[in-house]
């Protein structure tokens, strides 16, 4: 052992698998004396020493990566859990709608609390995406609509989405027959705001990023700033409650697409998923598109999806709801290093659990659970079926609550956790009620009214709702629609309005018969005089042309026209 200065404890750990070694290396181990603890032989591993890797070099680093284990595990010892929970974290943030936007909007209707969330600003920022797009399309794929383009703005923008929104209170098959003169289908609203052919244009070209500046690199680059200007506006609005939730929630959408999740041979269960950080009472804060494993710089493991999401209220004592998709130890520990406790259910096999309580067999009622040294608790409790639950805020308290009638001992931390829960359900139940989700080949736009429409009129609802009185949600969208469809109108536009309102009425062609004698009242019809000229000439056209005694006053020089002519010349006078 001259040559290799090694410590048998920490190099023959449990942790440390000899066949990493090259045990040919190995000699006069057991002629020191120390006891050798050969570790179970489930997975074998070839390690390949490198031909500048000398033996010392060998030992260190199987010893180096030993103790990074080690580190990574943390505190697992595990114990029966006490009544007195070891991490608690003050939570005391104000929370609900921010000042001064309580006081501003106490009496305000529901298109004040609207347009803080989803300002002029995004709308005007439509509307020059818009135009610029309709362009580019103009130039590169001429058609018949496309060359009646005319730039938009953002109050006609804002019409667009009134419209939008409409149509999710008032379905129809399709949307042509808003402005079907069927009296099956015949609707009013529509055609008040803007022609079939205006919206269709607009709805085609509906445009949210500048392509040709956008980082085609970015998987989601034509919804990024939307996406990035509304978590803004979420959070300078609204302070979350102690509980949070993080969960997913799916936009539907059956197109091809790769960032489509879901069953892809069940089309109607697939769509895009955007992970949503969500506070009683259904308030989303903040949302994430996810775009594929290997298009995430950093969400690349659920501990960092929730680490990412969470980053604007950490260390200020709030609670943590996640599913099993997120739930770990590493992501327990993560988050009591930076003050905010994690509550949620677990998987079986989630690293670091106690088998004593993952494989304890139990009857209906019963539950086992355990803690650590930090005070993180996993308790299994068998309801109907087995839950595996963590928590670093709740110890073992079974607190008697009424289900169905009967009262029934349940786990504290299960209540916690159904509360917290309760968020990213109430904004996915108030976002389904009256949405204007149509199918569609372009998912960007999908995705943008799905936000806008959707995701920010609930935010606006639940404002309204704490801060001046309650209201269904039906009823706040039908507001929403005037709002949208008249709000908006500056000074500039009254302006126009008045001038085209001030503008001569269109005349009016009548046939009327002139009075007095035939000869001074027959005249030359002038269409048939013309067309007897340049068939036989204006010698011939005198004896064929007809002579009539009616004429229209409007027309400049007053001409004679028989009717049949009239007609002709004047097709919208009848």
């Amino acid at each position: 052992m001259s040559e290799l200065d090694i410590n048998s404890e920490n190099l023959f750990s449990p942790q440390v698998n000899l066949r990493e070694i090259d045990l040919d290396n190995a000699y006069d181990l057991e002629a020191s004396g120390d006891e050798i603890i050969h570790p179970p032989k489930k997975r074998k591993r070839l390690y390949i020493r490198r031909d500048s890797e000398t033996k010392c070099d060998l030992v260190e680093n199987v010893v180096t990566a030993n103790v990074a284990h080690v580190s990574s595990s943390r505190l697992q010892k595990w114990r029966e859990p006490t009544e007195h929970q070891l991490s608690q974290i003050a939570f005391t943030e104000p929370t609900g709608i921010k000042k001064p936007y309580d006081e501003e909007l106490r009496n305000a209707d529901p298109g004040a609390y609207f347009s803080l969330i989803v300002s002029d600003d995004i709308f005007e920022e439509i509307a020059v995406q818009t135009n610029l797009y309709a362009e580019r399309r103009e130039s590169t794929m001429p058609s018949s609509r496309l060359n009646s383009w005319k730039p938009t703005n953002k109050n006609e923008v804002k019409s667009l989405f009134g419209l939008i929104m409409y149509m999710g209170l008032v379905k129809l098959p399709k949307i042509s027959l808003y402005w079907s003169t069927d009296r099956v289908f015949k609707q009013t609203f529509a055609p008040s705001i803007m022609s079939r052919n205006r919206f269709e244009l607009l709805l085609q070209n509906l445009h949210f990023v500048e392509n040709e500046i956008a980082d085609a690199a970015d998987r989601i680059y034509k919804i990024r700033s939307l996406i990035d200007k509304l978590n803004k506006s979420f959070q300078r609005c609204y302070s979350p409650k102690e509980e949070v939730c993080v969960d997913e929630s799916q936009v539907p959408y059956s197109g091809r697409l790769i960032l489509r999740q879901g069953n892809k041979r069940k089309k109607h269960k697939c769509g895009m998923k955007l992970v949503k950080l969500c506070t009683i009472p259904g308030y989303t804060y903040k949302l994430e598109l996810y775009a594929g494993k290997n298009h995430e710089p950093l969400n690349t493991t659920p501990k960092n999806v929730v680490m990412s999401i969470c980053k604007e209220i950490l260390d200020l004592g709030h609670t943590v709801a996640t599913n099993n998709s997120y739930t770990s130890l590493d992501l327990a520990h993560e988050l009591l290093d930076r003050n905010t406790h994690l509550l949620g259910t677990l998987r079986k096999n989630s690293k670091g659990l106690p088998k004593q309580v993952i494989d304890a067999k139990l009857k209906q009622g019963e539950s086992v659970e355990m803690e650590n040294e930090r005070g993180i608790t996993v308790l299994h409790w068998k309801d109907e079926r087995s839950v595996l639950m963590l928590s670093t805020k709740h110890t073992k308290e079974f607190p008697s609550v009424p289900i169905k009638g009967k009262m029934v001992r349940t786990p504290k931390l299960i209540i916690a956790y159904n509360k917290a829960k309760g968020a990213i359900h109430t904004s996915d139940q108030m976002n389904a009620y009256s949405s204007p989700l149509r199918k569609t080949l372009k998912w960007y736009k999908k995705l943008g009214i799905e936000l806008i429409l959707n995701t920010a009129v609930v935010n606006a609802w639940i404002m309204f709702c704490e801060n001046t009185a309650q209201q269904g949600i039906v009823e706040f969208r039908r507001q929403l629609v005037e709002y949208l469809v008249d709000s908006g109108k500056d000074e500039s536009e009254d302006n126009e309005n008045e001038s085209i309102s001030k503008r001569p009425e269109r005349v009016k062609h009548t046939l009327i018969t002139k009075e007095g004698k035939v000869r001074q009242s027959r005249r030359f019809c002038v269409e048939c005089y013309k067309s007897c000229v340049s068939i036989f000439g204006s010698r011939i056209a005198k004896n064929r042309a007809k002579k009539v005694p009616t004429y229209c006053p409007e027309c400049p020089a007053q001409p004679h026209y028989c009717l049949q002519c009239f007609n002709k010349c004047h097709p919208y006078t009848m």
